[in-house]
C-alpha cells in the first residue's frame, strides 16, 4: 500500500509539473518556437505554435507578439494549406486558409488557396464567389496582375455549364458571378440559358446588357439578342439586330435569318 501511495503521489506530482510548465509558456516563447519552425519550413509544426501564441497573448502586454504572430501565422497558413491541398485534403486546407485570412486579411494569397480548395471540393458555385473575392483581394493588395486570371477561373465555370447545356446551373452560376462582377460573356450565357428555359423577357434584358458591355466585336452578342427577339415574334427588331452582325462565325447565319424574316 505504501508503494502504491508513492506511485500515485509521483504521478500527481508529474502531472502537476506538466501543468505548471504549460502555464509558464508565454506568448513570446510560443511565438519564437513557431517562428523557428517556420524558418525551417516546417509549416505543420509552426502553425499550431503561432495559433497558441495568439490564444494566450495579452492584448496590451503582448501587442507586438500578436502583430507578428498574425503576420507570420498567415504565411504559415498559406504554405501549410498548399501542402494539404497538394495531398488533396481540400477541406483541411480550406480550414487552414480561413484561419490565415482571420490572422491577416490583407494577405491575398490565402484567398487564392481558399478558392482552389473549394474548387477541389467540387463546389463550383462557392468557387465562383471565392475566385472573384480572391481577384478583388489581389487588386486591393496591389497585385492587380493576378486578378484577371482569377476572374477568368470564375467565368470559365459559367462557360462550362453553358457549353454543357446545363441551363439551370448556367443561370445559377451566372447570377452568382454577376452579383460581384459584370462581363459581356456572362450576361450572354445567362441570356441564352434563360431563353432555353423560356424566360424571354429576362433573356432580352440580359442580352442588352451583354451588348452594352461588349468591346469592339459585338457580333456574338447581337446575334444572341436577335435570336431572343425572333423567339418573341418581334421580327422587325430581330432583323435590326441580325443586321448588326457584320463578321465572324455568326455573319452568314445572321444574314440568312434577317433575309428570311424580311420576306415574311
Amino acid at each position: 500500500m505504501k508503494m502504491k501511495s508513492m506511485l500515485l503521489l509521483m504521478a500527481f506530482a508529474l502531472g502537476f509539473g506538466t501543468l505548471i510548465a504549460q502555464e509558464e509558456e508565454s506568448a513570446a516563447s510560443l511565438y519564437n518556437q513557431g517562428l523557428e519552425l517556420l524558418k525551417a519550413k516546417d509549416y505543420a509544426g509552426a502553425f499550431p505554435f503561432l495559433e497558441k501564441a495568439l490564444a494566450v497573448a495579452d492584448p496590451e502586454a503582448d501587442a507586438n507578439v500578436i502583430k507578428l504572430a498574425n503576420r507570420n501565422g498567415a504565411i504559415a497558413a498559406y504554405y501549410l494549406g498548399n501542402d494539404l491541398r497538394g495531398d488533396e485534403k481540400f477541406e483541411e486546407a480550406l480550414q487552414v486558409y480561413d484561419k490565415g485570412i482571420a490572422m491577416d486579411a490583407a494577405r491575398y494569397a490565402n484567398y487564392i488557396g481558399r478558392a482552389q480548395s473549394i474548387e477541389g471540393m467540387g463546389d463550383e458555385l462557392a468557387a465562383i464567389d471565392a475566385y472573384i473575392e480572391a481577384g478583388m483581394q489581389s487588386e486591393k493588395a496591389g497585385k492587380a496582375d493576378r486578378a484577371p486570371q482569377l476572374y477568368s477561373k470564375a467565368e470559365n465555370m459559367v462557360a462550362k455549364a453553358y457549353s454543357g447545356k446545363s441551363w439551370d446551373n448556367t443561370i445559377t452560376y451566372a447570377q452568382a458571378f454577376l452579383a460581384k462582377r459584370e462581363t459581356a460573356d456572362v450576361y450572354y450565357y445567362l441570356s441564352q440559358a434563360q431563353l432555353e428555359k423560356g424566360s424571354k423577357d429576362d433573356a432580352l434584358a440580359n442580352a442588352d446588357k451583354s451588348v452594352g458591355l461588349a468591346g469592339d466585336d459585338k457580333n456574338k452578342y447581337y446575334f444572341g439578342k436577335a435570336e431572343i427577339l425572333k423567339s418573341m415574334g418581334k421580327a422587325a427588331e430581330a432583323v435590326e439586330a441580325y443586321r448588326m452582325v457584320t463578321g465572324g462565325p455568326y455573319a452568314d447565319r445572321a444574314k440568312y435569318e434577317a433575309d428570311q424574316l424580311s420576306k415574311g
